[in-house]
């Protein structure tokens, strides 16, 4: 059942991010990524070299379907080399040690969407700062993350309520 819960998650945040959220040009302020979701849900347990290994080949995937030569390569790496620690750092190391399986509210508690939400807004500035790679109009960058990041958190915790009741069984 998890297995497949994945599968199905993984097509559909696939789906979403590369056929809709790439194509919506509403505003120049809007870009949401919710492809990201992906590495914070991999299983607890998962060993830090795995995570590399799925950060690199998930980011080079997204780098192929959105045309953006190596910077979704660039940010997805050092979300995968964090995501333990943040992990850890939002839920407890004696918390986390224990538990095998799908971060989820169920296992987590509330610190489930610390530990998400953390992780977005990571992501956001690591990518937005990499895309605009200059301080120049820096209100307007930081507005960008703004906008982005609310409409990523927003849509990221839509497909958590989703899928996670059924990665979680």
């Amino acid at each position: 059942m998890k297995t497949k819960g994945l599968l199905l998650l993984t097509l559909v945040v696939l789906f979403v991010q590369v056929f809709v959220l790439n194509n919506l040009s509403a505003s120049p302020l809007v870009a949401p990524m919710v492809y990201i979701i992906l590495i914070v849900m991999l299983p607890i347990e998962l060993s830090q070299w795995k995570m590399l290994g799925i950060g690199l080949l998930w980011g080079v995937l997204m780098d192929m379907t959105m045309g953006t030569v190596g910077l979704n390569t660039l940010v997805t790496l050092p979300i995968a080399f964090f995501r333990r620690p943040i992990l850890y750092a939002f839920t407890g190391l004696s918390d986390v040690s224990k538990e095998e399986g799908i971060p989820s509210v169920k296992r987590l508690g509330s610190r489930f969407y610390h530990y998400v939400t953390a992780m977005i807004i990571l992501h956001s500035l690591l990518f937005y700062f990499a895309e605009w790679l200059s301080f120049d109009n820096l209100g307007t960058l930081l507005l960008r993350i703004a906008c982005s990041t609310l409409l990523s958190l927003v849509l990221c915790y839509i497909i958590l309520i989703l899928f996670t009741k059924r990665l979680s069984q």
